[in-house]
């Protein structure tokens, strides 16, 4: 069983809160805390377990601009294709 502090709004306006200064994280600077905080946040959104809120949602379009998501991206649609045609 996991134990957690606070309420869901205390959490979102946490993370609001980390990415005001921007555009990421540690402010200017892109980081670990960007790759591992902004997967959550997106994952969360694409499935609806995390609000979509207009900070949130400008913090991964900024991600996602970024050339290594861009790769990422395209390196995983190859293999879905790849694997789509193999079943």
């Amino acid at each position: 069983m996991a134990l957690s502090y606070g309420s869901y709004e205390d959490m979102l306006a946490t993370l609001e809160t980390a990415l005001r200064p921007g555009p990421y994280i540690l402010g200017e600077r892109f980081s670990g805390a960007d790759v591992y905080i902004g997967s959550q946040i997106d994952f969360g959104m694409m499935t609806n377990a995390l609000e979509t809120r207009p900070a949130l949602q400008e913090y991964t379009r900024r991600l996602r601009q970024r050339p290594a998501y861009k790769r990422f991206i395209e390196k995983s649609d190859k293999i879905a294709a790849e694997m789509n045609k193999a079943e």
